[in-house]
This record gives structure tokens, sequence and C-alpha cells, in this order.
């Protein structure tokens, strides 16, 4: 039969080119987890072999069996190193002559000449020496063989029944492996009292395991495997992570890492009305710690805003404050970075984009650790701030505690960077942030810097319309200037112009006629556009349709019908409660009359009955009633009584 690979738990091999480290082994699974990187992969026993044989996995370096050797050896104590140097003098001697044969006789007389030569006593008999060669020669001449094998004296545990065993993984798997994180206390109760159930109907009982069974296979399960049925993937990644620390060149702009989080604050308006928590675009040099640009706005994270703290990063200052072309941007997988817009603007102006690994924020550290310190700092110091939870937050209300506008906090911010972050030292770098960036400084190769007019092309865009009465329209967006009558009529009428805008700020525009170079610039029709980017009033635009789309005039439709029809049923209402009114009153008449004691004589009955058929025949032909006379009811002229 051919011999099976062992695979040794610590060991490494490399799996399809990738380095991975056998890590637990469960339910006849190896799982393996990425050197180099957070992969993990749970490979079958049986498969192994199958592997090594395709080339897939080939082992890289073996687990060390010396290292638990090793740290036995660290604990001998001085006794335990004599007799370990003693035994093992024998054994390098006796095989270099035999080279690990051992004839007796020839043995046990080497052995009386190295004990006389040692100056021995007593020394080591036959079948003791004859173990350990065997131990030493199968071992590669390790000298860690020689070591006494670790003796545990422990009882054996009780064997259960393969039923009661299924039971209790059944449990394990169903109760305690779930997102609802029942303790292991609970779960064993549930067994235990499932197994009692069983029992009732059967004539032989099963035994029940007990709790410190129950929890040895509990203990059995590698923590990652459990934390990834109980907490979840990303929650047992994070727990479980691990890294080296991220290797950055020694020169400034080499990395510089971007992110963008909403701030935990509050803000308001100038008129003292919310108007909810802004967000923060950064950039930072990792080298220097320096901050080289930023965008702080109500603007929720998009291209515009990326493109606009770039763009700050870029320009040139006046104060001399760190600014500069990156070489590699090291961003996140979010929408605002991971975009063809982005994309484009690095290939134009020469540098690089390494986007991180999902649910990775370890690996762009620098600009984490920022953040943390910002809101350390400053933003958890802030009237309305949010803190970081609802239980740091505690009873604080935020929104009601507000009291920053947005230029306010703006100009707090930067007086907090160039005022005290970039003058104090960060990790373990030795000077102040701003000394450690004028220091590095190559005088031959300085940071790359643009004027302002040379990186507003980073949020330009276009398209072409008419002029019309002095404006110029896109997407519900409209501009006007002085110049746009003049520029209609060079044109001519109904010739389209060419309006170059600033994708991040809307408030103004640049207008000419194709093939001219002289721009018109055209403000905002409405106040609304200053300050607003495009992305953000897509946002409007999408919303706005929305409800539009919401509102269903069939509804309203519905309504009117409704109300029309009641008008006409109204009328027929009154016709028939009139009708109803005489009647009544006809026969409220007739009883007056027999009330009164009247004494008619023959006549008398006639027309009175005479004169009430007629009124009822009228009423019933209803072409004989006068509705338009002021009063409802005709009047009728009883007869007088006969003297």
């Amino acid at each position: 039969m051919e011999k099976r690979h062992e695979v040794r738990l610590g060991a490494r091999y490399l799996f399809n080119g990738e380095l991975m480290e056998v890590v637990s082994f469960y339910n006849g699974y190896f799982q393996l987890r990425g050197v180099n990187h957070k992969g993990v992969i749970n490979l079958l026993d049986s498969e192994v072999d199958k592997r090594l044989q395709q080339g897939q996995l080939v082992p890289a370096r073996s687990a060390i069996l010396n290292e638990t050797e090793a740290l036995r050896m660290i604990h001998l104590d001085a006794s335990e190193q004599l007799k370990l140097d003693n035994i093992a003098y024998y054994i390098r001697k006796l095989h270099e002559k035999f080279h690990g044969s051992l004839p007796r006789e020839s043995t046990l007389a080497e052995l009386q000449n190295l004990a006389s030569e040692r100056g021995d006593p007593k020394p080591p008999k036959y079948t003791k020496i004859y173990n350990l060669m065997k131990r030493y020669v199968e071992s590669g001449q390790n000298i860690f063989a020689l070591l006494k094998a670790p003796q545990s004296k422990c009882q054996r545990a009780k064997r259960l029944e393969p039923e009661a065993l299924d039971i209790m993984q059944d449990y394990i798997k169903n109760y305690y492996l779930t997102p609802t994180r029942l303790p292991a206390s609970c779960v064993y109760q549930l067994m235990r009292g499932h197994i009692e159930v069983l029992n009732e109907d059967r004539t032989t009982d099963l035994d029940i395991p007990s709790t410190a069974t129950f929890y040895r296979a509990v203990n059995a399960i590698p923590t990652y495997v459990a934390d990834c049925a109980r907490l979840g993937k990303k929650a047992a990644a994070n727990k479980h992570k691990f890294g080296t620390s991220i290797h950055c060149s020694r020169r400034l702009l080499a990395r510089v890492e971007a992110d963008t989080q909403e701030l935990d604050v509050e803000l308001v308006d100038d008129f003292g009305l919310n108007i909810g928590r802004p967000y923060l675009t950064m950039l930072i040099d990792t080298y220097s710690g320096a901050l080289i640009g930023w965008s702080l706005s109500m603007t929720p994270p998009c291209y515009e805003k990326t493109a606009s703290a770039l763009r700050h990063a870029l320009t040139e200052r006046e104060d001399g404050s760190p600014a500069g072309l990156p070489e590699e941007l090291v961003v996140d997988n979010g929408s605002e970075f991971y975009n063809a817009s982005l994309l484009a603007t690095a290939q134009r102006l020469g540098f690089q984009i390494r986007f991180c690994s999902r649910g990775q924020p370890d690996q762009k550290p620098f600009i984490e650790s920022f953040f943390k310190t910002l809101n350390k700092q400053l933003i958890h110091c802030l009237e309305g701030t949010t803190k970081s939870n609802p239980a740091e937050k505690g009873d604080y209300n935020s929104t009601t505690e507000a009291t920053f506008t947005l230029a306010k906090l703006r100009n707090i911010f930067e007086d907090w960077v160039h005022s005290y972050y970039h003058k104090r030292r960060h990790g373990q770098r030795s000077l102040p942030t701003l000394e450690m960036w004028k220091q590095s400084i190559d005088p031959i190769n300085p940071p790359k810097v643009f004027s302002p007019e040379n990186v507003s092309f980073l949020c330009m865009a276009s398209f072409r319309c008419t002029i019309n009465k002095g404006r110029v329209r896109h997407k519900n967006l409209a501009w006007t200037g002085p110049g746009l009558s003049h520029l209609a009529e060079v044109v001519g009428a109904g010739q389209s112009v060419e309006v170059l805008y600033d994708r991040s700020d809307l408030g103004t525009a640049y207008v000419h006629a194709p093939g001219s170079h002289v721009f018109y610039t055209a403000d905002a029709v409405t106040d609304y556009q200053y300050g607003l980017s495009m992305y953000e009033h897509e946002l409007v635009q999408e919303k706005l349709k929305a409800e539009k789309k919401a509102y269903d005039e069939t509804d309203a439709r519905k309504a009117l019908l409704r109300i029309h029809t009641e008008i006409s049923n109204g009328k027929t209402r009154s016709e028939r409660r009139k009708r109803q009114q005489l009647q009544d009153a006809l026969i409220q008449q007739r009883s007056l009359d027999i009330t009164h004691e009247f004494y008619p004589d023959h006549d008398h009955e006639l027309e009175s009955q005479e004169t009430d058929n007629a009124l009822i025949k009228q009423d019933i032909r209803g072409n004989e009633v006068d509705d338009s006379e002021e009063d409802d009811y005709q009047t009728i002229q009883l007869p007088r009584k006969k003297p």
C-alpha cells in the first residue's frame, strides 16, 4: 500500500502559487490560511495526495518537530541535562563505530570501554541503547529523539453509543454553531433533555454525554470555524486578522493613502437649522505623515469630491504647506475611487492607483489612524458631536446642541491641521510632520505642484446647447450672463454653443462658440447651484423623478368623478325629499281634520277626497309641481264647515 503524505499542523505549502499555512484539522478538512493574504481554504484530507501529484500543492516548509522538542530541552533542569548529554555521548560513539547495527557482544564491550573513558560507573543497558539508537536513526540523527516522551496519565474516556455521539454533534451544529450564539451550557441542557425523552420509549437507555465530553467536542472545533458560524465571516476575519507592517519607500509622496468618512458632528445652516453631518475626503503622505489635500463639505462620497481633494493636493500653496503629485495612491473599493473618471485622471497625471482588498481597511493603516486621531482630538470635542457609537454618546442630544456651520468647521479644521497636527510627531517618526516634510524634500526632484488653472480640468465637463433668452440650460440647470445675448447673435439663431462647467461646483460656467477661443462667463440663475456638485444634483433629480412617479393621478381623477356623481345624485335626492315632504303634509292635514271633529256632510267628504286625489295625481305625474316657487308646498284651501 502506498504511503500517504502526512500533513502536520503548522506546515506551509504553496497552493496554486500562494503560500498557505495549515492551521487546523476538523471533520476531515485541513484549514489553510494565506500567509501573504487573508484567504482561507478548506482542503479535504483525501484530496491532499491528489493535489500533491498534480503539483497544485507543493510543500514549502515542513512543520518543525524540533520546535516542540527544543522547548522541552529549554525546560530541562540540570540533572536532566546531564542525563541527556551522557546518553547522547554513547549513542554518537556507537553510531560512528557500528553505523546503527549494534551487534550485541561487540556493543556491550564497546559500552564498557566508553564508560571507562568517561568515568561512568553505570553505563546504560543494551536494550535501552538499542531502542534509543533506533529512534535516533529514524529521526535522521536528531538529538531531540533521545528525549524521554512526555507521559500524561489520564483515565480512558467512557465509550458512548454512536447514536448518542451523533445527537451531541447534531446539537452542536444546529444550536451552538448558529448566529443566535446560544451558550454551550444551554445547548448541553437541550441535548440532555432530548436524550432523556428518547430514553422514556427505549428498553435500553442511551448514555448521556458528560459535560466534560460535550465541552471537549466544542473545544475541538477550530476557533475560526466557530467564529464564522456564530459571528459571521466578516467579524471572524476581523477577529483572526494578522499581518506584517506595510513597507513604505523612504521618500516623499511615494505612497499616499486616501479615504472618505462621515464626520461625527451635526452641523447647522446660517439660520440655525440642522443640515446633517459633513463628509471629509483626506490624502496623507505615509512617509512624513503630512496631510497634502482634503475636501470638507456636505457632498457625499463621489468622484467630484475625490477630484476636489486631489486638486487641493496638487495645487501650489502660498504658505509652502505640504502638497504634490503622488507616485502611488492607495484607496479602497468605494464608488468615489473605483470609477473610470479617476482612472483616466491618474493616467493623465502619471500616478498609479492601488486598490485595497475588499473588507481590508488595514491595508491603508495611515489614513485610518489619522481619522481616529481627528475624532479623538477634535471632532468629539465639538458641540453637536455624535461620538463614535450610541453607548459613548449617552443621552447627549447632538441635533439640538449643534452650533457649528460648515464654514466655521472648515476654519477650525484648517487651523487644527496647520497649527497642531503638522507640528507634532506621529507614530515612530523622529521629527514633527512639517519639519520632516521640509527636511525630506529632494532639491533635485522636489514635489511636483501645479497652479490652480492647470488642475482645474480634473472636474471639468462640457455640453452643447442653444442660447435661449440669454440663458444656457443643462439637466434642469441654468446659467446666464451679459455676454450670452451677444454670443447668440454671433453664432446665429438655432446654432449651438459649447458650455464648460465644473462638476464639483455648478455655480459658474464658461460659454464659447465652436471654433472660438473667447469664453464668456455665465453665473447660476439660482443660488441652488452654488457649491453644488453634479453628483448631488443628479441625486436630487432622481428623488424628484421617483416622487413624481409615485404620485398617480388616477386617484385624483377617480375623486373628481365621485364628486360630480354626488352632485348629480344630490339633485335627484332633493326632488325626492320635496315629494316625500309633500306627501307627509297631506297625511298630517287629514289627521288634523279628524282631531278637530269636523262634521262634514256627504258633499264635504266627497269634495275633500277629490282634492286629495288630485294632489296625489299631480305628484305622481311629476310635471305639475312647480319647484320654482319659494314655497315647496302648494297652498291647500280646506273646505269650511257648513253652518
